[in-house]
């Protein structure tokens, strides 16, 4: 019971002290809370790697429109490690273009990445998967000298998910390419989301012959409904959510709405949620440009979807909104204004802070971040970034948060950015005294910043898993998925396995 008692009173001092968050530029990350890579143009994406490092994937320009794939590596304070790649950067120069479009640290530390590869500027591309070892070589054991072709000759990437370790979700618009009378074009024939493993290998299990296509009809009419996918999520129940906005196609008519299904994990539509798998709603009266869609989803401490989206009517004509549904796709018509939130952001990112939602996205001429309440009231700008373009933000720990973009002061570069958070008194800059847990949600193996003993407690107070020795991970496998906590010394720190 005392075990109950101090963990619900922890809790409880967290959230009281979110009430009065403090978001500040991180001085010792860095230069001065900023580290850049020269030579570069921005960062496409980033994560950490099972020591804590920072691993950048963007490109860099070389002139005429042509761009490098460019990865950086620093460590977790934001140093450059020049033992990787050239200098702390890894290039690869034999393409006119190459364009990341995905990123995973696999638990071994490789980087792998998948991208749009153009040989010849202009004459098409290629959708090749690319693996790069600890040191920022290319591993020349992975595909064909370190490159696998996905052979996607027709259609194009709409949106990936690289969140398990064990597999890719890729969503792609396909079709044909059709010649009539001597003028080509392109005979679309639906959206689809595909599953492969991370050698580029189609799981001919999931869905049919590993494929699910987005295609609905619509309510109960003759049209064809088409979702087309922006955001891929992976839910603590391994189910696939899938967001962006929806086509009616008629012999009349093409509309635009807000649309979203899911997935069971083999790919088959989920007929138990929402209205028998997917959601739609018209928020706009269609004209000319006018359109609306999901970009983004957070699935919260309670299960709760929250999705990221632009277009609707009452946010002012592109106006961007935040949206909140229960687990079963039912709109909560209780939060914000009958479910919306508008704000004056383009709300690219979205993550959870204790009990309210940051958002973070571009308003007017800079990013800033937004906090706003769990019900969808009291937004209000918490930060605004010092480098210029936002790309890629992840948290780092639980009052840490790092963004991937580009400087923009002396012509565009790589460049990274540390922010802390917390209450007045309880904002921390002292790295090694902040535990940095990861990934989070977990799996498999949960690692440590630095070698520590732990507790890992359930919600019931119990302690299931400790360690009195210095240790860098835990195999945290046996524990069933939901929310657990870890103790160190007198920080707790909560996590979710998967």
């Amino acid at each position: 019971m005392k075990n109950i008692t101090s963990l619900l009173l922890f809790i409880s001092i967290i959230t009281i002290n979110a009430y009065s968050q403090t978001f500040l530029l991180d001085n010792t990350f860095g230069q001065n809370g900023i580290t850049i890579f020269q030579n570069t143009s921005c960062v496409s994406f980033l994560d950490f790697d099972t020591h804590g490092n920072i691993i950048a994937v963007g490109y860099a320009s070389k002139g005429g429109g042509k761009y490098d794939l460019a990865i950086g590596k620093t460590n977790a304070n934001g140093i450059i490690d020049t033992s990787f790649g050239n200098n702390g950067l890894a290039k690869v120069t034999d393409y006119d273009n190459i364009f990341p479009i995905g990123m995973k640290i696999t638990s071994d530390n490789k980087i792998v990445v998948i991208g749009s590869f153009t040989k010849i500027q202009f004459q098409g591309y290629e959708t090749i998967i690319m693996r790069f070892n600890e040191n920022g070589s290319v591993d020349g054991n992975f595909g064909d000298n370190g490159k696998v072709n996905l052979n996607f000759n027709t259609g194009e990437v709409m949106s990936l998910n690289m969140e398990s370790d064990d597999f890719i979700l890729i969503a792609r618009t396909e079709g044909e390419t059709v010649i009539e009378n001597g003028n080509a074009y392109f005979n679309f024939t639906g959206n689809s989301i595909s599953k492969y493993s991370y050698n580029g290998e189609l799981d001919e299990s999931f869905g049919e012959n590993g494929k699910t296509f987005l295609k609905m009809q619509y309510d109960n009419t003759d049209n064809i409904f088409d979702i087309y996918p922006y955001c891929i999520k992976i839910l603590n129940d391994n189910s696939i959510f899938i967001v962006g906005c929806g086509n009616i196609h008629s012999n009349h008519y093409t509309e635009s709405e807000l649309a979203f299904c899911k997935l069971t994990a083999n790919g088959e539509l989920d007929t138990n949620f929402a209205n028998g798998g997917f959601w739609h709603l018209n928020t706009m009266q269609d004209f000319d440009l006018d359109h609306e869609s999901f970009s983004n989803v957070l699935e919260d401490s309670e299960g709760n979807l929250v999705l990221t989206g632009e277009g609707k009517a009452s946010c002012g004509g592109r106006g961007t909104f935040l949206s909140k549904f229960s687990s079963n796709g039912v709109l909560d018509t209780s939060f914000g204004n009958s479910g919306f939130y508008c704000s004056n952001t383009s709300n690219r990112y979205i993550f959870q802070i204790a009990d309210k939602y940051l958002v973070c996205g571009w308003s007017s001429n800079n990013y800033k971040f937004l906090l706003v309440n769990n019900n969808g009231t009291e937004g209000y700008t918490v930060y605004t970034p010092q480098i210029y373009y936002v790309e890629d933000i992840k948290l780092q720990g639980t009052s840490k948060v790092v963004l991937g973009g580009g400087d923009n002061t002396n012509g565009a570069k790589i460049a990274l950015e540390r922010i802390t958070y917390g209450d007045d008194s309880s904002v921390n800059t002292d790295y090694e005294n902040d535990l940095i847990i990861f990934p989070n949600p977990a799996k498999e193996i949960l690692y440590f910043s630095n070698e520590t003993t732990f507790e890992i407690i359930d919600i019931q107070g119990r302690i299931l898993l400790n360690s009195t020795i210095p240790v860098k991970s835990v195999n945290i496998g046996i524990l069933e998925n939901g929310v657990y906590f870890i103790r160190v010394n007198n920080n707790i720190q909560k996590f979710v396995k998967i």
